[in-house]
């Protein structure tokens, strides 16, 4: 039985331009590299090198602590200094920066590739941990610490591949090109976990991508599903996902977990199937790099750590002035004021909008409770009467309207008539809440 979840929008998908352009490796290697202490939740990671120190591909060069994840070299080279430095996620952080000595040498030291029959769930979340692997699809969490409360406690893997948010093909081409390693990984994955049923999701325009895993899952003797679904912006999220594959509704405050469910991002199970069977470490992602200001878009396999001005020139450079340029999609990305900022493991698009492109506004007006922001709100909040208590100081009325459990995915001020910038006074009322506001 299909099901649905309630809520969302139908945004222009605008992926046309990247859609059928295979993930392409980088023409011109960048000549430096910046590694960032933070690239997960949680505290920056430690330097494990100094300036001066020699590395190679997938050497360990910080060590995480706590919920953070270990960061790796992305190219062989030279560490030139340990310095703050832009992050895409907004302000600096501590920074590693390697000269890139163009040799691609890799690291003598990470360890063999494992048989499938050998991965035992310790095993799994050992290599997951030592290689770093964060939520790849934007939730940058750590992956090993998410299959640690997973394993033993859920019944349904499910692969994400939805790729929701507009313009970005990354997991699209991803799933299309290495359809074999990701079911791998899905399979060896369910079955550490202890997971019955493993099901890969992919919306139901990608056909050449759902054609290609179906094609080799005639050839498997695993057991994957394939679910494609209709494409409805915020698909990709992790509790709309399962409602729409399982029917199962996470409890507001609740996590997958507790309906017995994990989620992982298609490009995470591919960096796990390849710390498992290739013993590497996440060092590269695909990243697409599109938008009407871009003169070739493209899906690139880029190193981490790589400043996104390089991917703009490997692209071919802006062929007029970009309006705004964002990492992640248009709905939920981050805006990008600084390109010298590099690529981390969360980032799978940078778009640069042109002035034309970049949807403005409509001047903000009266509300004229029409209730569109209450049937898009994929979490049965009420996005009008939540602005209304914030503008009109009314905080005692916050808790009956559970602005905490907002996910921010701009579905209110994206269909909001009247212009009123829903999501910003949402957010606003969540971080009341969190002050204490509750108790005013």
């Amino acid at each position: 039985m299909r099901h649905f979840f309630f809520g969302g929008v139908n945004p222009a998908p605008h992926k046309e331009s990247t859609r059928r352009k295979p993930i392409a490796r980088m023409e011109h290697q960048p000549k430096q590299v910046v590694i960032p202490l933070v690239m997960s939740t949680g505290e920056a990671a430690i330097p494990a090198v100094k300036p001066g120190a020699r590395v190679a591909i997938g050497q360990p060069i910080a060590m995480g602590q706590g919920l953070s994840v270990s960061a790796h070299a992305s190219v062989s080279g030279r560490v030139l200094a340990i310095e703050e430095r832009p992050h895409p996620w907004g302000g600096t952080c501590d920074a590693i920066l390697l000269e890139n000595d163009g040799r691609n040498t890799p690291w003598p030291g990470r360890p063999e590739p494992l048989d499938p029959t050998q991965v035992t769930r310790e095993l799994l979340l050992a290599r997951v941990r030592e290689a770093g692997i964060t939520g790849m699809g934007g939730a940058a969490f750590s992956t090993a610490e998410k299959l640690s409360q997973a394993a033993g406690k859920v019944d349904t893997l499910i692969v994400n591949a939805a790729e929701c948010e507009p313009y970005i093909t990354a997991d699209h081409r991803l799933l299309l090109e290495r359809s074999d390693k990701i079911l791998q990984g899905a399979q060896t994955l369910a079955r550490a976990l202890g997971a019955q049923r493993a099901v890969l999701v992919t919306e139901g325009d990608k056909l050449n991508a759902a054609e290609a895993v179906e094609r080799r899952l005639r050839k498997r003797s695993g057991k994957v599903e394939l679910c494609t679904i209709g494409t409805r912006y915020p698909l990709g999220a992790e509790k709309q996902i399962i409602q729409t594959v399982t029917g199962r509704e996470v409890p507001p405050g609740g996590s997958p977990l507790d309906v017995k469910c994990v989620v992982l991002n298609v490009a995470t199970v591919f960096a796990i199937q390849e710390c498992l069977f290739r013993g590497k470490a996440l060092t590269h992602r695909t990243v697409t790099v599109t938008g009407g200001a871009v003169s070739r878009p493209r899906n690139l396999w880029v190193p981490i750590g790589t400043p996104l001005r390089c991917l703009v020139e490997e692209a071919g450079g802006l062929r007029e002035k970009a309006d705004l340029i964002l990492t992640g999609g248009p709905m939920m990305g981050t805006p990008q004021h600084d390109l010298e900022a590099p690529v981390v493991k969360s980032t799978n698009g940078l778009i640069c909008l042109t002035q034309y492109e970049r949807r403005q506004p409509a001047p903000e007006s009266v509300c004229i409770r029409c209730g569109k922001c209450v049937a898009a709100c994929p979490m049965h909040l009420a996005p009008a009467f939540i602005s209304q208590a914030v503008r009109q100081g009314e905080i005692h009325k916050l808790p009956r309207l559970h602005p905490q459990d907002c996910m921010e995915c701009g579905c209110c001020s994206y269909i909001c008539p009247a212009g009123i910038p829903l999501l910003e006074l949402v957010r606003q009322a969540g971080e009341l809440m969190e002050k204490g506001g509750q108790r005013q």
